[in-house]
């Protein structure tokens, strides 16, 4: 018993934030002083069921046992003890709660007013926020600090669920303080998640108004154009004018790499990456993303240089690191030194990406005809769940069908379905298994069955479309499924391929050239590229199918359907 006694004043102390058998602490500056605790027994036997509820995982239990302490104490320290248990579980609701206990509590705690913030502006009520926020920027006019407080403001709103609120919030709050640049940007960003197309434009050219000099204020405006396919020709604009003024703003050079890549013009965007290391040689981001884009353009030993580069820094993030272990593997593979590649994906600890790499090894031993070798991989892997299970068996087939065995591949997923008959996930590889082998009945029982079970499955309506429509059947049905799949999911450029796809079939060139269009700018996708093109030939339009054509080789040159398309139609590049 006197073990338990000094265990609970030891955990009390521990949350009034002195050392044990004191209950009295010193309060930060602008925190409310503390009610004098009586330690009686029915406080203590509290505090310690609710340490022992937190020790087994009952995470609910110890929570609700503190913030009824503190409603009886009005302590604020047992508030703030509820809301980092709470926060801790990632329990929004109950943080929301306690935060608020807190700073009933504590009015002056700056600490508790910024909790509190946070979790109202990233809920579905945002404006719920305002006095909070209003007072802050109040102070911060006042203190000089209003860029920080509008990008911290920017940050904690773009977690809202509700956009559209979250953009009206900063309209009425933002009004003194239009002069601002950053002001001006978070009004843009904000505009731009609630879909106001105009007023980012707005906005935007604002802050370059008022800071035309700033580099910062440009790559940030630059950066939210270049979320819109539509408008990254006007942040390439920006950054180049950035780029005049300052030529080794690496942040600058950066973006516009990645915005040349989602422009598809990736030999200029590595040429751009390369200026960017010139300047920041050891900078990781940089040496990753420029190494795995040379990759894709199959310049090996510039791939080769920078993975290394980015290989032979320390203190990398982990997963990135894996991520350029698997990258010089896929180098040392187009190279054709597979057991290089090999030795390299061996190397992938478990983790995030194992089965990636695992699958990778595999799909090369199927590629030298050690079939029971690959397959031995898998099943030497241990599976605690279903899930884990299934992504076992989802891998095997991938690295079956990679190395060409699409019979086998299907079979494997063919065979974990009678174990697993309605798993989502195994019937939708299951199907597209299946129209590999030139099963199509399989395939749409398969999809079907998907739909039924998960009627906004997007890919599955997509996939059942498209098939549909490659085939030139049941052309106005395949129309009728992508149509679904686009309206589940209006932002995937494969799914806007495959309504591009079905409008070609059905003779719509004008229609066709729209949507792929579309989806060539979402997604500037080898496969999707095959598309545009054909169509473009098709509409006479010869030279531009020629460079989409040319762009989508050079991303991928081995791909088969573009291959085939070039020589159906003769075409030569």
């Amino acid at each position: 018993m006197k073990f338990l006694r000094w265990h609970a004043v030891a955990c009390f102390a521990a949350v009034l934030g002195v050392a044990a058998p004191a209950v009295r602490s010193q309060t930060t500056e602008g925190e409310t002083p503390p009610p004098a605790v009586e330690l009686t027994s029915r406080i203590l036997f509290q505090v310690i069921a609710a340490d022992l509820a937190l020790q087994r995982g009952e995470i609910r239990a110890g929570w609700s046992t503190y913030l009824t302490l503190a409603r009886q104490t009005r302590d604020p320290r047992l508030a703030k003890r509820a809301t980092e248990v709470a926060l801790g579980a990632r329990a929004v609701n109950e943080a929301t709660e306690s935060a608020r206990l807190w700073l009933e509590l504590s009015p002056g705690s700056a600490n508790a007013a910024q909790i509190l913030e946070t979790l109202l502006l990233a809920s579905a009520k945002p404006e719920s926020a305002e006095p909070l926020v209003s007072a802050r920027l109040a102070r911060a006019r006042q203190s000089g600090d209003l860029p920080e407080a509008y990008a911290q403001l920017q940050r904690h709103l773009s977690r809202s669920t509700d956009a559209a609120a979250a953009w009206r919030l900063v309209q009425r709050l933002s009004g003194p303080d239009l002069g601002v640049p950053q002001a001006r940007l978070t009004r843009a960003a904000l505009a731009s998640a609630a879909g106001e197309a105009i007023a980012v434009q707005s906005e935007i050219r604002e802050a370059l108004r008022l800071a035309p000099a700033d580099p910062q204020v440009a790559v940030s405006a630059a950066r939210l154009l270049a979320s819109r396919a539509e408008s990254r020709d006007q942040s390439l604009a920006i950054l180049d004018r950035a780029l005049e003024q300052d030529p080794r703003n690496v942040d600058a050079l950066d973006l516009k790499a990645r915005v040349l890549v989602a422009l598809g013009r990736d030999i200029q965007a590595l040429q751009v990456f390369a200026r960017a290391l010139e300047i920041a040689p050891k900078e990781p981001s940089l040496l990753l993303a420029a190494a795995q884009l040379a990759q894709q353009l199959r310049r090996g030993a510039e791939a080769r240089g920078y993975a290394d580069a980015y290989l032979a820094l320390s203190g990398n993030d982990r997963r990135e690191r894996e991520q350029a272990i698997l990258l010089r593997a896929r180098i040392a593979e187009d190279e054709g030194r597979t057991d290089e590649a090999l030795r390299w994906l061996e190397q992938v600890s478990r983790g995030p990406l194992h089965l990636s790499a695992l699958t990778r090894r595999a799909t090369l031993l199927v590629r030298r005809g050690q079939l029971e070798q690959a397959t031995a991989l898998f099943r030497a892997e241990s599976a605690d769940s279903d899930d884990e299970r299934v992504r076992l068996i989802s891998a095997e087939a991938a690295a079956l069908r990679e190395g060409g065995q699409q019979q086998r591949a299907f079979e494997v997923l063919d065979q974990a379905l009678n174990a697993l008959p309605d798993r989502i996930d195994l019937l939708y590889d299951h199907g597209m298994a299946a129209e590999r082998i030139d099963r199509i009945d399989l395939m749409e029982r398969s999809m079907r069955r998907v739909i039924a079970l998960k009627p906004d499955h997007a890919h599955a309506h997509n996939a059942l479309g498209y098939t549909l429509a490659d085939r030139n059947q049941r052309l106005e049905e395949a129309r009728a499924l992508i149509a679904r799949a686009v309206e589940l999911s209006p932002d995937d450029g494969h799914i806007l391929d495959s309504m591009g796809w079905v409008l070609f079939r059905l003779k719509d060139l004008r229609g066709a050239l729209e949507w792929l269009q579309k989806a060539w700018a979402l997604s500037p996708d080898t496969e999707i590229g095959a598309h545009l093109g054909e169509v473009l030939w098709v509409a006479g339009r010869r030279s531009e199918a020629l460079e989409i054509w040319r762009i989508a080789r050079g991303r991928e040159p081995d791909n088969k359907t573009l291959a085939e398309t070039l020589q159906r139609l003769g075409a030569q590049l």
